[in-house]
């Protein structure tokens, strides 16, 4: 779907109209719209507003499950066995942390 704001410009260059563009169809000249075109743009800007805000909060979830996995990894320690599974948790935890970052920042420069 092209961004909201090229929406009115592609359906003048394509000589039809929103509502025909989002049906995929010529309408016909007896049928009945209950939608205006600035409607349907409004929508589709609402809805790309929201679809940003999902990713945002994805990477934000992902930086706070980051933080957690990097307190867990300082908790456990004191065999062997136990100080791997907490450098392998610390790794885990800065990945998870670095794409949560890069989610959130995507998210950002996309605005």
């Amino acid at each position: 779907m092209p961004d909201y704001s090229i929406v009115k410009s592609l359906c003048e260059e394509l000589e039809v109209t929103v509502a025909e563009l989002m049906d995929g169809e010529i309408s016909e000249e007896k049928s009945v719209r209950t939608y205006d075109d600035e409607q349907i743009i409004d929508l589709l800007r609402r809805t790309q507003e929201l679809e940003k805000q999902k990713n945002m909060l994805y990477g934000i979830m992902l930086i706070v499950m980051g933080i957690a996995l990097q307190a867990l990894s300082y908790a456990i320690g004191g065999s062997d066995f136990k100080d791997f599974i907490s450098g392998l948790l610390l790794g885990l935890s800065i990945g998870e942390m670095l794409v949560g970052v890069f989610v959130v920042g995507k998210s950002l420069a996309g605005r």
